[in-house]
């Protein structure tokens, strides 16, 4: 995104998060739990991933809270719990509240245990999966986070839609240098970046995704409504596609069968306010460092395996190698200083959420 050409608007990080949250609180939302949301996809948009940023409030929140296809006020209980694991129920409620919660009781008990390992079921979406695996960093712990979705993309040489973008992350701590954050989709792009694409009327890249029969479409419009992504490694087994197929389906045995949700056809494809909610499960880790050697050794061993990439030779016509996290890591210093940017076909729909809820439209620079 950051090398296209459209004008983006900028609003202070600080509006944008206060935006948010006055627009979940007026459809009924707790303070605390709108206060989560807001942060999360504050966090989003600050480093550069704005399909999971404000772009997704109406659509994702605001419209299914006001629908009541996703409970305002769920009651969450806990199914099971031992000193390095917990499952929990989500009772139907936002996701990232559920989400923020489940990983703040992984990190407390991995500070007792060493590790802990946590499913959440009957949630929904929870925003970028990075946000809660960097929960573990301050830490000294290594975070692991991971979702399934609705159903978006299909099995390799498959045509039906079977599997979700199904992400992972994992947040490692460094030392000088900034924490090594991977974050990825198992699917070739994840759903909202067609959505970006759409907004810009930009063509997708070849191999991102399938028309209904199963042809590759480089139509933003049409692969969100009639085709489907393919799994990261694109179509077939000779550029690695199903790897990305196993890593989706990995991803949904964690957060669906073994959260004890939903799980293959259980899981809707149909992605909109009105669709059910609770189909989302979770899966969240955290791994305690120094159980396993000193702190202070690991990030500096950390700081020299991150530099070893980071000062290779690039190839022609690039100025720099880098490393997972590390982009994301600059548009956050970036973004936070001169303010958050977003597409003018946010702004307009961000526009007519104020006017429709009687709130304060964001500050724009």
């Amino acid at each position: 995104m950051a090398n296209d050409t459209i004008q983006r608007v900028r609003t202070p990080a600080a509006d944008e998060r206060r935006f948010i949250e006055e627009a979940l609180v007026a459809v009924g939302a707790p303070a605390g739990d709108a206060g989560l949301v807001a942060e999360i996809l504050l966090a989003s948009d600050l480093r550069g991933i704005e399909s999971h940023g404000i772009a997704r409030l109406r659509w994702f929140y605001v419209d299914r809270l006001r629908r009541g296809t996703i409970e305002a006020h769920p009651h969450a209980t806990v199914l099971r719990e031992t000193p390095t694991s917990l499952a929990i129920d989500a009772g139907n409620g936002l996701g990232h509240p559920a989400s923020h919660r489940a990983m703040t009781r992984t990190i407390a008990k991995a500070r007792e245990s060493g590790v802990c390992f946590t499913t959440v079921r009957n949630s929904n979406h929870y925003g970028i999966a990075g946000y809660y695996a960097m929960m573990a960093l301050p830490h000294d712990m290594i975070g692991i986070s991971s979702t399934d979705s609705i159903h978006f993309a299909v099995p390799t040489f498959g045509r039906d839609k079977l599997l979700g973008t199904n992400p992972f992350a994992y947040a490692i701590p460094a030392g000088d240098e900034p924490p090594f954050v991977l974050d990825f989709a198992t699917t070739t792009v994840t759903y909202g970046k067609l959505e970006v694409y759409e907004r810009m009327g930009k063509p997708l890249e070849p191999g991102w995704a399938v028309d209904a029969e199963g042809a590759t479409t480089t139509d933003a419009t049409l692969a969100r409504h009639s085709g489907a992504l393919l799994p990261l490694g694109g179509y077939g087994t000779d550029g690695g596609g199903h790897k990305g197929y196993g890593l989706g389906v990995l991803s949904e045995i964690l957060c669906g069968v073994l959260a004890g949700g939903a799980f293959g056809r259980g899981l809707s494809l149909i992605e909109g306010p009105e669709h059910v909610g609770g189909h989302t499960g979770h899966f969240f880790g955290a791994i305690r460092i120094d159980t396993l050697r000193d702190v202070a050794d690991f990030k500096a061993d950390m700081d020299a395996e991150l530099r070893t990439f980071k000062s290779s030779r690039p190839a022609a016509g690039h100025d720099r190698v880098y490393v997972s996290g590390e982009i994301e890591h600059e548009h956050e210093i970036e973004n936070a200083a001169q303010g958050v940017p977003h597409l003018p076909k946010v702004w307009d729909d961000v526009d007519a959420l104020a006017a429709e809820l009687g709130i304060r439209p964001m500050q724009r620079l």
